[in-house]
């Protein structure tokens, strides 16, 4: 079997910073106050740059998108009431442009494209959100960059535009090309609406237009499968998000993954297919696989007593990546199973049911 000594993560620091921002190697929480201290000041700045990535998100699609668009400002949304003026607008805006552009109406009939900022409230859902503004998984999906429906949260700032589409670089022609054909969007329209002649600019929005089955089944949690065989119902020892320090429960810190309950030597398998980026040992983590995943996914798999796998090596859905252990930051066996979007960790929690 192969063991990796190196605790090099091959071109990971290219990408993103040490998982759960951790200094290779070390493991907060393992020399008293100290220790607790370091912990819990690593905690604040991993919910702090959690924040700073959901926000550089949004300034690289929006705001650059805005500039380069010619769309003169973003208005603020008070209310997604339906009664409300504004909305009104919006989702007759988001029906006249589906009308015009499915019944190949002449572009200039398009309404003008505008984007609302709007603070979500208390009660509010992706999904809420979604009927109240006539907007569809793919729109709202594309221009903030959800990474999951519970991305929505109290306080967070997300766009809504007065038609329905998707933002897309305008350097991707492939990418706009078969938007265009398999949505059958006339140039034209994505021309009128981003006030251009051409597909040069930096970000282009394609009115109507659609993200991938897969983007949306991942976005949607069902491209994962669960990583242990289940002979039997799996069980949650730790959710994702804040949670009591297991180490000393005075303290609260941020829980990037799931913890699943299994005897040690499990197999653990892969949850999607992949390429291996990273097998070795990794702070809190322990042994460690990563796989990496199309759309700028990837899956963690913590705790390991043995990975099973080499860097590079291509895995299938439901291949053996290694065996379940102890090692790392841990109370007792168990896998640390983790889901991330680029550099920002997503809810793996809608794929496991307990």
């Amino acid at each position: 079997m192969y063991r990796k000594t190196s605790r090099r993560v091959p071109n990971l620091s290219v990408h993103e910073p040490p998982p759960l921002g951790m200094k290779r190697g070390s493991i907060p929480g393992s020399h008293g106050n100290h220790g607790r201290i370091y912990l819990f000041a690593r905690v604040r700045l991993i919910a702090v740059m959690k924040i700073i990535s959901v926000c550089t998100i949004l300034l690289v699609l929006v705001v650059p998108f805005v500039a380069e668009a010619g769309v003169d400002q973003v208005r603020e949304l008070a209310t997604l009431d339906s009664s409300g003026e504004t909305v009104k607008s919006i989702r007759n805006d988001v029906r006249k442009s589906i009308y015009v552009i499915k019944s190949r109406r002449p572009d200039h009939e398009l309404p003008e494209l505008k984007f609302y900022a709007y603070t979500v409230k208390k009660n509010d859902t992706f999904w809420t959100i979604l009927a109240r503004s006539s907007q569809d998984i793919d729109t709202l999906l594309s221009v903030n960059g959800f990474s999951t429906p519970k991305d929505i949260v109290p306080g967070r700032k997300i766009y809504i535009p007065n038609m329905r589409g998707t933002v897309v670089s305008g350097s991707d022609a492939k990418k706009i090309s078969r938007m265009l054909r398999e949505n059958q969007i006339r140039p034209e329209y994505v021309y009128r609406v981003n006030r251009c002649s051409g597909f040069e600019k930096k970000y282009l929005f394609i009115p109507c237009g659609k993200i991938s089955n897969l983007e949306r089944s991942l976005f949607l949690g069902t491209g994962f499968m669960y990583p242990l065989p289940q002979k039997r119902a799996p069980h949650l020892t730790s959710r994702f998000g804040k949670r009591r320090n297991p180490f000393n429960y005075r303290n609260i810190e941020f829980h990037s993954g799931v913890d699943v309950s299994c005897p040690r030597g499990s197999e653990v398998l892969a949850a999607r297919d992949g390429k291996v980026i990273f097998t070795g040992f990794e702070g809190g983590y322990g042994n460690l696989v990563v796989v990496q995943h199309e759309c700028g996914y990837r899956s963690y798999y913590g705790h390991l007593s043995r990975p099973l796998v080499r860097p590079g090596d291509t895995v299938k859905r439901g291949a053996v990546v290694g065996l379940s252990g102890n090692t790392g930051r841990t109370t007792g066996p168990h896998l640390h199973f983790e889901v991330r979007r680029g550099d920002v960790a997503v809810n793996p929690g809608i794929l496991l049911k307990d």
